[in-house]
């Protein structure tokens, strides 16, 4: 009886283990899906800049000392 205990504990703390890397692979697709749109949005706000900038001159002047 006890090695049936101890092989239904193990089997429970694998299948726990398995939803957890689970859970943790769709965090991790979910991020890489923010990341891409974050990257959309930097891009579409660099070219907006850079636009405005030809147009009316340099936004952001580095500072001096």
């Amino acid at each position: 009886m006890k090695n049936s205990d101890t092989i239904k504990a193990l089997a429970v703390a694998i299948e726990e283990k398995d939803n957890y890397i689970r859970m943790l692979l769709a965090q991790q697709g979910n991020n890489e899906v923010q990341i891409s749109e974050y990257r959309q949005i930097v891009s579409e706000l660099s070219e907006k800049l850079e636009n405005y900038e030809k147009l009316y001159g340099t936004v952001f002047k580095p500072r001096r000392k």
